[in-house]
């Protein structure tokens, strides 16, 4: 077994106010269990966790997370580890 180290990430998070959807997403106030390479600069996680694609609605639009919520802060930043299979 091989271990792995990385930083695990809690962002506080706010509805965005141009969504006007009803994702679950815009209902929550923090998002755990964000996980990042060590030496992620907070620039550099915000940016990654806005990009990532969501959901796709009925009329085909793709909702990335920085459409539907807003970071407002980073609360934790730890660094964590989990043991995988070497390869």
């Amino acid at each position: 077994m091989k271990t792995i180290k990385f930083l695990n990430v809690t962002f506080k998070v706010k509805r965005h106010p141009d969504y006007k959807g009803n994702h679950y997403l815009a209902r929550v106030d923090n998002v755990r269990g964000n996980t990042f390479p060590l030496g992620s600069t907070e620039a550099d996680m915000i940016k990654e966790f806005n990009a990532e694609t969501i959901v796709t609605d009925i009329d085909g639009k793709t909702w990335t997370q920085g459409e539907i919520i807003e970071v407002v802060e980073i609360t934790k930043r730890f660094e964590d580890s989990a043991e995988t299979s070497a390869e």
